[in-house]
């Protein structure tokens, strides 16, 4: 009995879980088996999908091949000659897009002055025609004046054919050229005339014989400055005359000031390049004067007054 509880003690010492070693180590080679056969599938999926990518790659290559080799090779790629080519190509374009505008302009308005039965075709056509007149009557007014530019050489044809029409309708040359003689000799009567009224304005008004600079479209002077003379100097107000702004920029003032006491001095030179230039253009501008002195120094006066006489024209102002 002894020995037969030894044998069952040591039977189930080698049974885990109902299981022999023998049996346990075959499960465990089993699922170890497993593990692999599962880890070997996966392998073999991830080594099919790198030989696909490897061959789409391969096959990218080949198609790639041409353009490595023009890369490489003596004409190497060049991306700003090629967009120097397609701003190129692309000015092209809009030249001959302006040409496609500019005739259908002309179509249109050939369309619009032709008869109203008149055919697009016809229209530009009589269009196509004014412009040859008009290419030949330009030639004949240049070899007419060569030394003229076009559009007085144009207006020179049209004098002289005036002058032919008149000949054509019945006046002779010895007619026209007296009657050419009387209208100079008016002119030179007229001018005569204005040079004697010059010289009597000027006998009394003391040599105020030059036309305003700046006169408005109804014969009335526009004055660009108000003078005020004071103990002080003589201050200068921009008057920004309307309408005449873009002709004040044109003038030059780049030394004037204005808003602050001048001397004589500093007034000669402030607008000193004003009376050349209206020397220049033969007028004067004018200015109203105010008289702000509070001493009654009347000699101050008399050559303040004077400085800016000088240099315009006055109107007295109070």
């Amino acid at each position: 009995m002894i020995g037969s509880a030894r044998d069952d003690k040591q039977f189930r010492r080698g049974v885990v879980l109902g299981l022999t070693m023998a049996e346990a180590l075959l499960l465990l080679i089993f699922l170890l088996m497993l593990i692999l056969g599962i880890r070997l599938k996966t392998q073999t999926t991830q080594i099919t999908e790198l030989e696909k990518q490897r061959d789409e790659a391969q096959s990218t290559l080949v198609a790639m091949q041409p353009v490595f080799e023009k890369l490489s090779g003596p004409q190497k790629f060049d991306i700003t000659k090629d967009y120097v080519r397609m701003q190129q190509q692309l000015a092209d374009a809009d030249a001959r897009l302006k040409d496609a505008e500019l005739s259908v302009g002309l179509v249109q308005q050939a369309a619009s002055l032709a008869p109203a039965e008149a055919t697009p075709e016809q229209a530009v056509r009589a269009l196509l025609n004014e412009a040859a007149i008009g290419r030949q009557a330009l030639d004949a007014a240049q070899r007419l004046s060569p030394n003229l530019p076009p559009e007085q050489a144009v207006e020179a044809l049209v004098n002289a054919a005036i002058i032919g029409q008149s000949l054509k309708d019945g006046d002779s040359p010895d007619a026209l050229l007296a009657s050419a003689g009387a209208c100079k000799t008016d002119l030179q009567s007229c001018k005569n005339q204005t040079t004697y009224l010059n010289s009597k304005l000027n006998a009394k008004t003391g040599g105020f014989d030059l036309p305003p600079c700046w006169v408005d479209n109804k014969g009335k002077i526009q004055y660009i400055f108000d003078a005020s003379l004071t103990d002080a100097g003589i201050y200068i107000e921009d008057k920004a005359v309307s309408g005449r702004e873009g002709d004040q920029e044109k003038l030059p003032l780049s030394r004037a000031r204005y808003g602050e006491p001048l001397g004589p001095g500093e007034f000669s030179t402030a607008f000193s390049p004003l009376l050349k230039w209206s020397n220049d253009h033969g007028c004067r501008f004018y200015v109203r004067l105010y008289d702000d002195m509070r001493d009654g120094d009347r000699a101050e006066y008399k050559e303040l007054r004077g400085t800016v006489e000088g240099y315009f024209r006055i109107l007295l102002s109070y």
